[in-house]
């Protein structure tokens, strides 16, 4: 049997993009020495300290998050510049938890340095779909990412991390300074 029908137009609207990536974590290497317990549940971090990684895990870093940009900005520009703002280590124990946060910034990344991802993203039309109690479109989206991956993502997603010992991630935050667009746009 075959059904006639009419055109019909698909839009993606207000799409939210995320990227993952296998690293090579003997590239990335911490020097970091000055821990502080912060945060709600007293997660030893450095984000409120600095924290150095070396040059050649800033190189391999930044090389990994271009190439990751270029895929998630390719419906927005053809070329782009970006700043690094900020790159913090977070060390899980004690069943440690992030409560419900977004990032001052326009794209964020986890590296999972030590353990797999405890990280819950929140859909964000989460609490209007809670409201109206729909079971079509989903609420959350928890990424199956294991040591070793990084995790690109806009930094307005509300995300959370479930309570875990032993883990370590490193994150940072990411500016995009300019877009570069074709020349007929």
């Amino acid at each position: 049997m075959t059904i006639k029908s009419t055109t019909v137009k698909v839009d993606n609207i207000f799409q939210t993009l995320v990227a993952s990536k296998k690293l090579d974590l003997s590239k990335i290497k911490i020097v970091a020495n000055n821990f502080e317990k912060t945060f709600e549940s007293n997660v030893l971090t450095t984000v409120n300290t600095e924290t150095l990684l070396d040059k050649n895990s800033i190189n391999y870093l930044n090389i990994t998050l271009t190439e990751m940009l270029s895929y998630v900005l390719k419906p927005y520009c053809k070329n782009f510049v970006f700043n690094v703002e900020g790159v913090w280590v977070n060390k899980y124990e004690d069943n440690n938890y992030q409560s419900v946060h977004i990032h001052p910034s326009d794209f964020s990344f986890i590296i999972y340095y030590k353990g797999n991802s405890n990280t819950v993203f929140n859909s964000p039309m989460k609490n209007i779909l809670e409201i109206y109690g729909s079971e079509i479109f989903d609420r959350a989206f928890e990424p199956k990412l294991v040591e070793g991956d990084i995790f690109l993502f806009p930094s307005y997603l509300e995300h959370w991390v479930r309570p875990n010992s032993g883990n370590i991630t490193i994150s940072g935050n990411i500016k995009i300074v300019e877009l570069i667009k074709e020349k007929n746009e």
